[in-house]
Formats: structure tokens, C-alpha cells, sequence
């Protein structure tokens, strides 16, 4: 339950710096588009630092255990989100953007800050099992449904800059190498403005919208709906009911990361994708802004039913 409270008040805070990025564009002091500069800080900067020091550990079986539940939870969330989300389209009637919206979720810029936050800069070890599986399938999948091209480039897969710093992460922990003080404290300094600025850019980006437009359309809400509430309640009855958290000690800590990565707000690697192919780039930022929106009061709430399900 402390952990559901501490997610609750650690997202009320970023929320606050939603609100202050708004602000600073409604006010004249920032441009929207320089929330494109501070995007790729985040994702160049800040997020694969996060990454390789949380591989600075020493691996013990337990650590390996997590990770692998970590990798297969993800695996599973996938596959149970492409089922259920494939049955909805005999009723929903949804396209491509909608479907890739409701199945990839930005497990990066709000995940990772989150898991920092609540969890521990240590824990980022096992949101990058999550991760290594959605890029794996956004580059693929994702990118086939969006373009309607079933071609797509390995090298785009192995040169993530994510995927890249999870590699690299695996190596210096399988080798026991340990960074130099020095560079482990600029990679720590790097990755410490993560959860800032992803809020700041989510405000920035929040400030061009129509928000009149957005809280009227229908389909967002639906949209949003299973992809904030009705799916990841599925994922997590799964968990309870099959007791896989109690599969070792730490399983539990480790789902609730798992967790938290399927219930995040939709991708926006989906909105990129949207943009670049021309398909519905409208509705999917929308989809995108509300589901950022709602997600802070779905995800605790997910949070605080995990928790007493499972007594953390």
C-alpha cells in the first residue's frame, strides 16, 4: 500500500510539471517546438544513461530470475494484447493507429522516471527487459500495420539507442566491469532530469492541442479506456489469479514494473509512426495527449489494486 501511495504522490508531482511546461508555451517564455529538443535529451541522453547504470550491479541469480520474468511478463502482456485486442475489432471496428495505440504503450519516458522514483534507480534493470520486447515489436510489428509495408530494417532494431545501452548495460554486468567514478557520476548526473523533462515536453506538446476537440471525441475515450484500464486489469487478474508473483522473492516488485510499463499511456513512437505515413496523425495525437491525461489517475489506481492483491 506504501508503494501505491508513493506512485500516487510521485505522479501528482510530475503532473505539477505537466502543468508548468503548458505554462511556459501559453506564456511565450518556451516555443512548442522546442519540446522537440528537449524529446531528444530525454531519449539520447537521459534514458540510455538510466539504463547502463542500472546494469551496474552485481548479477546473482536472483537478478537473473527477475529479469527473465521480466522478459517473459512482457512477452505475455504482448501476446494477450494482440488476442484481446484482435477479438474487440469484430465490435470496435478500430484502424491501424487505433490498434497499435492500444497495444504499445510509452514504457520509456514515464516508465523509467516512475521506476526511479518509486522503485529505485536499481529497478530500471528490469523495466529494460519490457522495453527490449516493445522496440523488438514496434520496429516490426507496429511499423507494418502503420505503413502497411511488412518490409522492415533489422538495423533499425539494433541501433535503438535504448536497445544500444541495454546491450551495452548486459555486457559491462556479464564482464563485472564497473564504470570509473567519474563516468558513472556523469551518466547518473544525465539521467536525473528524465522525469522533468519528459513532463515538461508532455505539457509543451499539451499546449498546441484543441482541447475542446479532444475531450469531445468518442473514440478516444474508448480508446483510451482499454488501453488504460481494461487491458491492463486483465494482465494483472492474470497475475493474482495464477499467484505469479509468488514465483520467488522480489516476483511481486518486479510484476508491479511489468505492470506499470502495460498500463502507461499509448506510445508515442505510435504518433511518430502516424506522422511519418500519413495515417490519422490527428487522432492519434490525441490519442496520445488524453491517454498521458487519464493515465494519472488510471495508473495509481491499478497500482493501489495490485498492491492489496498481492499484500506489498
Amino acid at each position: 500500500m506504501a508503494l501505491s501511495i508513493s506512485l500516487a504522490t510521485q505522479i501528482g508531482a510530475l503532473f505539477l510539471l505537466v502543468i508548468v511546461g503548458y505554462v511556459l508555451v501559453k506564456t511565450g517564455i518556451l516555443k512548442a517546438s522546442d519540446a522537440s529538443i528537449l524529446s531528444k535529451l530525454v531519449l539520447y541522453m537521459c534514458a540510455p544513461a538510466a539504463i547502463i547504470i542500472a546494469f551496474q550491479i552485481e548479477l546473482t541469480p536472483s537478478h537473473m530470475q527477475g529479469f527473465l520474468l521480466a522478459l517473459v511478463a512482457a512477452i505475455g502482456v504482448h501476446i494477450l494484447y494482440f488476442g484481446v485486442v484482435g477479438l474487440l475489432d469484430h465490435f470496435l471496428h478500430y484502424n491501424a493507429m487505433e490498434q497499435a495505440s492500444m497495444i504499445y504503450s510509452n514504457c520509456g519516458n514515464l516508465i523509467l522516471p516512475l521506476v526511479t522514483l518509486v522503485l529505485g534507480q536499481k529497478m530500471v534493470f528490469y523495466a529494460s527487459g519490457y522495453m527490449m520486447v516493445q522496440i523488438i515489436l514496434l520496429w516490426t510489428h507496429c511499423k507494418t500495420i502503420m505503413s502497411g509495408d511488412a518490409h522492415f530494417e533489422i538495423r533499425h532494431i539494433l541501433l535503438n539507442v535504448n536497445m544500444v545501452a541495454i546491450a551495452l548495460g548486459i555486457i559491462l554486468c556479464i564482464a563485472h566491469i564497473h564504470l570509473p567514478t567519474m563516468l558513472y557520476s556523469a551518466l547518473n548526473s544525465a539521467q536525473s532530469p528524465m522525469g522533468p523533462l519528459s513532463m515538461l515536453v508532455v505539457g509543451m506538446l499539451l499546449s498546441e492541442m484543441h482541447m475542446k476537440e479532444a475531450f469531445t471525441n468518442k473514440r478516444v475515450y474508448i480508446i483510451s479506456f482499454f488501453r488504460l484500464i481494461f487491458l491492463p486489469a486483465l494482465f494483472l487478474a492474470i497475475i493474482v489469479l495464477c499467484h505469479i508473483n509468488k514465483l520467488f522473492v522480489g516476483a511481486d516488485k518486479v510484476l508491479m514494473i511489468s505492470l506499470l510499463a502495460a498500463s502507461g499511456p499509448s506510445a508515442s513512437t505510435v504518433t511518430q509512426f502516424a506522422s511519418i505515413y500519413h495515417n490519422e496523425e490527428k487522432e492519434a495525437s490525441l490519442i496520445n495527449a488524453m491517454t498521458v491525461i487519464f493515465c494519472l489517475f488510471t495508473m495509481p489506481l491499478l497500482n493501489m489494486v495490485y498492491s492489496l492483491a498481492v499484500g506489498l
